[in-house]
């Protein structure tokens, strides 16, 4: 009673102080103390009003955001304490981006652990146990950062309790004897105790009565040694008096029953009451109706009270369930508008369209990337976040292809219908039908075998050959030495300069050759393309008014690409183009790939 004065006395005097006080900083820590007070004395709600008031004030005055990341955490866990768990999620999502703003991997962790508490009560325990490893890995993160004993015991226990209630017993114990063995070096009442009860549990619900009877034996002196004061007791003496009940042991059962019934009494444990009342009820109804009845009227009064408790619960898990069921709606409808889209974009082949969903995800990436730069979780995923990023460049390279090839080939399958020339289209079409084919299926492989790429090159080439009506001729050298199958290169690397080749080499000269030669060594594979053409400095000069204009659409995208890639995967690939001459005339151009070897 004198406690109960001293601390209403207490919160009175920090009213008090709170009605005259005009700095704003010092009402915070003056709120939060009156928090602090209210939770001492059970009243969480006038707690949790202190809390949001200190936060209010906070973020109005930008005073300290890491008081904010305290007090926000406090209010996420005595909302869990007082059963609200969906408002109890959304300060601890409150807390989470804050502890990433401010890079406190401590914070990272609680937080982690808040989501964990409330996803197992709303019966979410994926989720529940997905938190619970990520909050054990910032723990350990913040630890070892500050040299210090790496504390994650509590964490580890919640886990093993998850395991229990999702019914893999064998994993729950493991961890629960983790705990207990971590407990036992650092002498850590409180969690022997826990990780004690919990083992005692596990064994329990997997039937073996004996030795659950064996770890809450070993419970009740550990709770008089560590001096605790929880309802955990209850849990132990309940179960213990099921064990006995089911054995027959009638004294037994009772004895602890009435302990159990005793101890949520002192706590105002409404669920250990409830089922210490039944127990007793059910021992006695056969030999004591007086007894029996009077435990009947405790349990109903103990029922009366968990309705309110559960209905609450039912409530916020049904709310929690719809939310959830509208996100999952959400996210199946726009996967299904994504896969949709694509399937659209490949079937038109609007090349356009896609480059600029590409770029448009490209930009949205860089935009996160730069946003998330801010946080501390950058710092150790900034390499991967930019290896992603160039993947995305690259793949936007290699899906341009030149539109008008593509056109060009279908007039020419027109003129050759229209001219009756049947063979000639069948033949042409078939081939066009065979790169199509090769292009789509390479359409999303960063890299394709060097056999494939000359395959690919040589249906090109073919295809160009019967369009010029063979006034180009062309030929494939290939080392048969070498193993293309298993030399990797980027795709459609190469048919860009071939391209290049004829359309501004051979076919401004009217007929020419071209040359494809494959050749290599031990560490590395040479393939030359070769052309008889009028040489670049002429071509530049024929197209004045928009020079390089194929070569930057082939030629330089091919580099691009080849350049990511060496950047990505280390490939040392490189590429060399060589004007040649004779007695200071051009007589055509050479351009060297070469492939190192892994």
């Amino acid at each position: 009673m004198l406690f109960l004065y001293a601390q209403q006395g207490r919160i009175d005097s920090l009213n008090n102080l709170i009605r005259h006080t005009l700095r704003d900083t010092a009402k915070i820590d003056l709120y939060e103390k009156l928090g602090q007070a209210y939770r001492d004395d059970i009243k969480m709600d006038s707690a949790v009003q202190c809390y949001k008031r200190a936060v209010e004030i906070n973020e109005k005055t930008n005073y300290s955001l890491q008081k904010q990341c305290w007090d926000i955490g406090t209010i996420d866990y005595l909302l869990y304490e007082m059963g609200n768990y969906a408002e109890s999620l959304k300060y601890a999502s409150r807390e989470l981006s804050l502890s990433v703003q401010i890079k406190d991997t401590f914070q990272m962790g609680f937080s982690h652990l808040a989501f964990g508490h409330d996803y197992r009560e709303l019966g979410e325990l994926s989720l529940a146990l997905d938190h619970y490893f990520r909050a054990y890995h910032f723990c350990k993160i913040y630890h070892r950062n500050k040299h210090e004993y790496e504390d994650n015991t509590f964490t580890i226990l919640c886990i093993s309790q998850v395991y229990l209630k999702m019914k893999q017993f064998d994993t729950a114990l493991l961890y629960a004897r983790q705990a207990y063995n971590i407990g036992i070096t650092r002498s850590e009442g409180a969690y022997i105790l826990l990780a004690t009860r919990i083992i005692g549990d596990i064994y329990f619900a997997k039937g073996d009565e004996e030795t659950a009877l064996k770890y809450y034996r070993l419970y009740f002196p550990d709770y008089a040694k560590y001096k605790e004061t929880n309802r955990d007791l209850g849990f132990v003496l309940n179960s213990m008096a099921n064990i006995y009940q089911s054995r027959k042991q009638k004294d037994s059962a009772v004895f602890y029953a009435q302990k159990a019934l005793n101890n949520a009494e002192q706590y105002k444990d409404q669920e250990n009451k409830y089922v210490a009342a039944i127990l007793l009820y059910n021992l006695y109804k056969d030999s004591s109706e007086h007894d029996a009845f009077k435990y009947f009227m405790i349990a109903t009064v103990a029922k009366d009270s968990m309705a309110s408790i559960e209905k609450i619960r039912e409530i916020q898990i049904l709310t929690f369930n719809e939310q959830k069921k509208e996100k999952q709606e959400a996210e199946a409808d726009a996967r299904e508008a994504a896969r949709i889209n694509r399937i659209f974009t490949v079937a038109a082949i609007l090349v356009l369209i896609t480059c600029f969903l590409v770029w448009n995800r490209i930009r949205q990436l860089r935009t996160k990337h730069q946003m998330v730069l801010e946080q501390r979780e950058v710092e150790r995923l900034r390499a991967k976040y930019e290896k992603d990023l160039m993947e995305l460049e690259a793949k936007a390279l290699r899906s341009q292809m030149n539109p008008h090839f593509i056109y060009n080939c279908m007039n020419s399958i027109k003129s050759l219908m229209q001219l009756k020339e049947e063979d000639k289209a069948i033949n042409y079409l078939t081939t066009f039908s065979k790169l199509m084919r090769t292009l789509f299926q390479n359409s999303d492989k960063r890299q394709i075998s060097l056999y494939d790429e000359i395959e690919t090159c040589r249906l090109y080439v073919q295809l160009e050959a019967m369009r010029l009506n063979y006034h180009l001729k062309y030929q494939f050298d290939i080392d048969p030495n070498i193993d293309l199958k298993s030399v990797m290169v980027p795709a459609l690397i190469i048919q860009p300069f071939i391209e290049n080749a004829i359309w501004h080499g051979i076919v401004p000269k009217g007929k020419g050759n071209i040359s494809i030669l494959v050749k290599g060594d031990s560490d590395k594979v040479i393939c030359e393309v070769d052309d008889d053409g009028i040489g670049r400095e002429i071509s530049r000069l024929n197209k004045p008014n928009t020079p390089l204009m194929h070569e930057s659409k082939g030629v330089h995208l091919s580099q691009a690409r080849l350049n990511l890639e060496n950047l990505l995967n280390e490939m040392n690939a490189t590429v060399e183009t060589f004007d040649k001459n004779e007695a200071g005339t051009a007589t055509g151009t050479k351009v060297i790939f070469t492939f190192k070897l892994n």
